[in-house]
């Protein structure tokens, strides 16, 4: 979990909250998980996904965005205007619209639930103003994503364009089955400096870029305001710790009505709690696992013993797909989610009031994930310029621009921070400013390690092995993953 410090993420992220929490409060929502943002969560949504850390705390910006988060938006934000520009123009935005293949049919597939499918479905909408020519399929695959994209790949029927992850990006990027896009970025005037450089990298091998970011996110503390009410207890703030998290959670929990807190066996969730009681999954430099760190013990433990007392549950435990969903039934107190559930929560549950504060902090301060995914083109697609463009379209600063302001995500384009649009969001994106926060990445092994450690907590939850007994078996298991064994 631990590359790139994210320097400029934080200078970028801390500006544009200063300017954004003083805007009027919005509607709600990341994509994690899963796994970026968004991090695609465990069943439903990306998140992500996920997308290694944001410098310099910006406390004036949080305590701006904790003033603007009291009360959840009841309206959504205005939907931007889709552009009237006829196939005529040859440019959007500042990018030129690139010559493609005549007749041109590509595919193109992500993760997410019904929101995130309508983000791409308009997108889609918007690319062909520009290449009515092209004409688009897409095809979402809500759940086992990566499995069936790789399956797809070996079967020579994956799709053109397609959402890629830590995992993709090893196992495709790395072997030639991604097409590198630098040529046609350049055709359209399009350089690495318009992104984020820190998420960029990870889709960078042998100085080639195979996927261009698409989107990032964090993680914030979710709660339902009824839920503290019925416990008589107040609402969480920004100053929030660990023994705030499990008071609130047993207080809620007793009330019979809801169920504490919410959170799956899932590393992407995890992770927090690790880095801010000073623990990794590796060492820096990604040879070494540390899953049996005292450090990396002790926040296991303190989960564990949350689900022992019952003040933690997992969403199969209230018949729940995801802790998102579990929120949106009035199910559960709070859990941690991304700018994802914004979307989900307008869409699914228009009418269930939340809200959001930054994480809680552990023993060494607060500390954050930040999620990451890109699209990226398959090699072997029959019409690369298309598909090209439609990946240079999807990630460009002009369609970003349209995205962010729906709430889905935020913008990988620095030009783009300050339009984060409402108050559920700045909390949630708060995290990105802290110097403990890391992107949700274990190097090449990234997906070996974060499987390895979602089942060492799925052993602990079920009572199978201790903590001390699973993350052993982590250890080792981890240890394998990154000798390559």
């Amino acid at each position: 979990m631990r590359t790139y410090r994210y320097t400029l993420l934080i200078l970028l992220v801390a500006t544009a909250m200063l300017v954004t929490a003083c805007a009027p409060t919005a509607t709600p929502t990341p994509t994690a998980p899963a796994q970026a943002p968004t991090e695609q969560p465990t069943t439903a949504p990306a998140a992500t996904a996920a997308p290694t850390t944001a410098p310099t705390t910006a406390p004036a910006a949080t305590a701006a965005m904790t003033a603007t988060a009291t009360t959840a938006p009841t309206t959504a934000p205005e939907a931007p205007t889709v552009p009237t520009t006829t196939a005529t123009s040859n440019t959007y935005g500042n990018l030129k619209v690139m010559a493609v293949e005549p007749n041109a049919k590509i595919t193109f597939s992500g993760w997410g639930d019904q929101s995130e499918q309508q983000v791409y479905r308009d997108s889609i909408a918007r690319f062909n103003q520009f290449y009515p020519g092209v004409q688009v399929d897409y095809q979402p695959i809500p759940a086992d994503f990566q499995t069936k994209i790789k399956a797809q790949m070996a079967g020579g029927t994956a799709p053109d364009v397609f959402y890629v992850d830590s995992t993709l990006m090893n196992d495709l990027g790395r072997t030639g089955q991604l097409m590198p896009l630098d040529s046609y970025m350049a055709e359209v005037g399009e350089t690495a400096s318009d992104f984020i450089p820190q998420l960029l990298s990870m889709f960078t091998y042998q100085n080639k870029i195979y996927g261009l970011p698409k989107d990032w996110g964090t993680l914030g503390l979710i709660y339902l305001p009824e839920a503290f009410k019925a416990a008589g207890i107040p609402e969480p703030t920004a100053n929030w710790t660990w023994d705030d998290l499990q008071k609130a959670a047993e207080a809620i929990q007793k009330t019979g009505k809801y169920q504490g807190y919410c959170m799956a066996a899932d590393q992407a969730r995890f992770g927090v709690f690790a880095l801010q009681n000073g623990a990794d999954y590796t060492n820096k430099d990604f040879t070494q696992a540390t899953l049996d760190t005292p450090e990396l013990i002790q926040a296991a433990t303190f989960i564990e013993n949350m689900k022992k007392s019952g003040a933690l549950v997992t969403p199969s435990d209230v018949g729940a797909s995801w802790c998102g969903e579990a929120i949106g039934k009035q199910l559960v107190g709070m859990t941690y989610e991304g700018g994802w559930l914004v979307p989900f929560m307008k869409q699914t549950y228009p009418n269930v009031v939340y809200n959001a504060v930054p994480l809680p902090a552990g023993s060494k301060g607060q500390a954050d994930l930040i999620f990451t995914n890109a699209i990226g083109v398959n090699a072997s697609t029959k019409f690369p310029k298309a598909a090209a463009a439609l990946a240079l379209f999807l990630t460009s600063e002009y369609n970003q621009g349209f995205i962010v302001k729906t709430g889905f995500a935020y913008s990988t384009h620095p030009s783009q921070i300050n339009l984060i649009p409402d108050a559920i969001d700045q909390a949630i994106a708060a995290g990105g400013t802290w110097p403990l926060s890391e992107v949700n990445y274990s190097g090449l092994y990234t997906g070996q390690i974060q499987d390895i450690v979602s089942k060492a907590l799925e052993r602990v939850f079920l009572g199978a092995q201790t903590v001390d007994q699973s993350f052993a078996q982590a250890q080792q298991d981890a240890q394998n993953a990154l000798a390559g064994k």
